[in-house]
C-alpha cells in the first residue's frame, strides 16, 4: 500500500516559548511493498514522523496519503479505518502486554473488529507462526513467564494480527541479545517477502538497515537529508558523519581499498557483499 508524504510539518509548543519544529516541509513517497529503513541522530524527527504515518499526531501542515486516502481529512470511521491499515510497534511494545494468555494477548485486536471465533483463532495462530512461536506450545502460557525475546515476539504478533498493509516498527531490537535481535530482524524480513507488506524500520544500526531495507531515509533536525537505495546513501560517509551518524563499517574498508584498487567496488555495506567482492578482485588480479 503507498504513501505519499506532503509537506509534512509539526511543531510542539506552537506560539509558545518552547515552540520546537519537529518536522519541516516533508514530501516523499512509499512505494506499495517496499522496505524503508529510517536513520537519524536522537532529535532527528524519527518518532514524530512515524507517528503520522497512522494519525497518532495530527500534523501543523501537510498532510499523508494512504492508499490514496488522505488520513487528515475524513470521517471518523475513516480515520478508523486507516489506522487499521498502518501497524505501528513502538519501542518496547512487550511493556503493553496484560492478558493472562499468549493467545488472549493477540487476540485482543482481532476481537475487537467483531470476527468471528474461527477467524481470531486463524489469525493469533497465524501471527504467533510470523514471530517464530509454535501456536501449541505458546497460546496457553501467561506472557509473562517468556523471555524478553519471546516477549517481545508475542507483542509484534499482537500487531500482525491485525493484518496491516504497513508494518512501522521503532527499533523493534531494542534492549535484546545478539541472537534474539537477528532472529526478530529475520522474521520482519521473512515477514516481508511472503506478503508483500509496506515496512518502515526505525534502527540505528546502519548494517541492519543497509541489509534489510530498499531505501533508506535520513532525518536531520527534522527535515529529509537522504531518501535513496542504502547503496547510493551510504557511499556519503562525509556528508553522514557531519549529521552525527556514520556508515557501516563494511563501507569505510572498501572505501580505503579502493584507493589502493580503484577497480573495487565501494558501494558496498554488507559482509556478505564485501566478501564476493574483494573474492572477485584477487581473482582477477
Amino acid at each position: 500500500m503507498p504513501i505519499e508524504i506532503k509537506d509534512l510539518s509539526h511543531t510542539y509548543g506552537k506560539d509558545t516559548p518552547f515552540e520546537y519544529s519537529a518536522l519541516k516541509d516533508i514530501s516523499l513517497d512509499i512505494d506499495d511493498g517496499e522496505f524503508v529503513g529510517l536513520i537519524g541522530h536522537t532529535g532527528s524527527g524519527k518518532s514524530t514522523f512515524i507517528q503520522h504515518l497512522n494519525g497518532l499526531l495530527n500534523p501543523t501542515s501537510g498532510t499523508v496519503v494512504v492508499d490514496g486516502q488522505d488520513i487528515f481529512n475524513a470521517s471518523k470511521e475513516d480515520k478508523y479505518k486507516n489506522r487499521l491499515k498502518v501497524g505501528l510497534v513502538f519501542q518496547y511494545p512487550e511493556s503493553q502486554l496484560f492478558e493472562e494468555t499468549v493467545f488472549k494477548d493477540v487476540a485482543f485486536g482481532p476481537k475487537n473488529l467483531n470476527l468471528s471465533e474461527e477467524e481470531i483463532e486463524a489469525r493469533v495462530k497465524d501471527a504467533l507462526e510470523s514471530v517464530g512461536l509454535d501456536y501449541q506450545t505458546y497460546k496457553d502460557k501467561s506472557p509473562f513467564e517468556l523471555s524478553g525475546g519471546q516477549m517481545r515476539r508475542v507483542a509484534i504478533a499482537g500487531v500482525l494480527a491485525m493484518r496491516p498493509q504497513v508494518l512501522i516498527l521503532d527499533e523493534p531490537t531494542a534492549g535484546l541479545d545478539p541472537q534474539g535481535r537477528n532472529e526478530i530482524l529475520r522474521q520482519i524480513k521473512d515477514y516481508h517477502e511472503k506478503n508483500g507488506t509496506t515496512i518502515v524500520l526505525v534502527s540505528h544500526s546502519m548494517e541492519d538497515v543497509g541489509r534489510l531495507a530498499d531505501k533508506v531515509l535520513v532525518l536531520n533536525k527534522g527535515e529529509v537529508a537522504f531518501f535513496d537505495k542504502p547503496e547510493n546513501v551510504f557511499v556519503q560517509t562525509e556528508e553522514l558523519e557531519k549529521i552525527g551518524l556514520a556508515a557501516p563499517q563494511i563501507t569505510y574498508l572498501m572505501k580505503e581499498l579502493k584507493k589502493k584498487y580503484p577497480d573495487i567496488n565501494e558501494k558496498i555495506f554488507t559482509i556478505e557483499e564485501a566478501k564476493e567482492e574483494i573474492l572477485r578482485h584477487v581473482k582477477n588480479v
